[in-house]
């Protein structure tokens, strides 16, 4: 894995991340200004239960298509056919969970017509992460790239029209996201098309293959998204929509930083498949985790600084109490760069179990936490409980990486001339794609 190929793909996931993080936002702003905190606490509580749905019930297809793609374990035709067949499967079995689910979790205020755009939100966000994985697994990153930033495009062109113009709240914000969605699927499924002979007819063994790997890697998968989003399942019983919209707005800003890890994970996931030097890779990944470590934490410090400026300038006076829930964030997001990247190294040779052997104690450190410091603290006491889960659980992850991949752990966190040199390339880069 060359610094160029690196510093290519990098910057290319990272343009489209920065272009997705800037529609995100601009949806983030009119959403919170047009629904207030209790109208974006219903919108986030709402899609709580598809995510997680969609978390357990894909299966890890999209990270075993990449494994199956790149260590070309079938024809390739075969291997796009069974995630189609695979898509199909799971994507009615994540509706009925996710109607299941509403049974327990449906939020005040919610309407049966909310719930059924809510949930029809599941096939198509599960067929783009499917033809992603795709894209991944042949290193067409571009295309990869696309079904990451237009969705969000097409998104906001229906919150101005759904929301902003017909002025139908939270219903128009869902279907702003399913239309934008569903568009971007077509479009991906037109491209695998062209390429690929696809069939429906079910491939025991390639579906089997796919959904051996893939279990495991959707275990880690939700115990990880799970660790996300369990405060917001807390907060909704234990506390009030207000502080679910505070929070979700706090967790929706903090976790920006996690641009430039998650477009290096990206890569490391695809490279990972692809390649055979193992110790040029563990070496590129080490560095990776050093410069990325140190770039969050200086975004961090000027956040913490900014944010009681510009937060109430974008969304309004009503969210100031999100200020503080941004601040108390920042240790737990800083420290879970580290999973970021090494989340994709592990899945990309194949070992996702080592994953949960960290994440599921760091789910239950998360869950007692909740309960104990909601009650009492409110979002900021779910802000608490996710800085330890994140922090222990980093620190455990990047041990198993040095013991597991024979690593020392001194050249993992130490820093060293070469890597400033790479991130003098990488800058140089993007400035030449600006």
């Amino acid at each position: 894995m060359t610094q160029r190929s690196l510093t290519r793909d990098i910057t290319g996931v990272l343009g489209s991340n920065v272009f997705a993080v800037f529609n995100s936002f601009v949806i983030d702003v009119v959403l919170s200004r047009y629904l207030g905190p209790e109208g974006r606490g219903l919108y986030t509580s709402l899609l709580v239960v598809p995510l997680i749905a969609v978390s357990f019930t894909m299966m890890g297809i999209r990270r075993s298509a990449v494994f199956h793609l790149g260590q070309k374990l079938f024809d390739t035709d075969r291997i796009v056919s069974g995630v189609m067949q695979l898509l199909l499967i799971t994507s009615l079995l994540a509706m009925i969970i996710s109607l299941a689910g509403y049974i327990f979790f449906l939020p005040e205020g919610a309407g049966t017509f909310m719930v059924v755009l809510a949930i029809f939100t599941i096939p198509v966000k599960l067929a783009l992460i499917y033809s992603g994985g795709i894209f991944l697994g042949k290193e067409q990153f571009r295309r990869s790239n696309l079904t990451n930033w237009l969705p969000l495009a097409f998104n906001l062109a229906g919150v101005i029209a759904f929301v902003v113009l017909m002025r139908l709240s939270v219903a128009g914000a869902l279907l702003a996201l399913l239309i934008s969605n569903f568009v971007v699927a077509m479009l991906s499924f037109r491209m695998l098309a062209k390429d690929h002979h696809i069939s429906l007819v079910p491939d025991r063994k390639v579906i089997s293959s796919l959904v051996n790997l893939g279990v495991v890697y959707a275990l880690a998968v939700m115990v990880m998204q799970l660790n996300f989003r369990v405060d917001i399942l807390f907060l909704q019983k234990l506390s009030t929509l207000q502080q679910v919209g505070y929070y979700s707005l706090g967790v929706a800003i903090s976790e920006q930083l996690w641009q430039l890890p998650t477009a290096i994970g990206i890569v490391v996931l695809s490279r990972t498949a692809n390649s055979q030097n193992t110790d040029v890779l563990n070496s590129d990944v080490s560095r990776l985790i050093r410069l990325s470590f140190l770039a969050v934490l200086i975004l961090a410090a000027a956040l913490y600084f900014i944010i009681p400026l510009v937060l109430p300038f974008f969304y309004g006076g009503r969210f100031i109490p999100s200020v503080s829930i941004v601040r108390a964030m920042l240790p737990g997001i800083v420290f879970f760069v580290i999973p970021r990247i090494l989340n994709s190294r592990f899945a990309g040779v194949g070992k996702p179990f080592l994953l949960l052997w960290i994440f599921v104690p760091a789910l239950l450190l998360n869950m007692v936490l909740n309960f104990w410091l909601i009650p009492v603290y409110g979002a900021i006491g779910a802000a608490w409980a996710s800085n330890v889960s994140y922090i222990s659980g980093a620190v455990a992850l990047i041990i198993v990486f040095s013991v597991r991949m024979n690593v020392p752990f001194k050249e993992i966190v130490t820093y060293q001339a070469a890597d400033f040199l790479f991130l003098r390339k990488l800058f140089t880069k993007i400035g030449l794609k600006g």
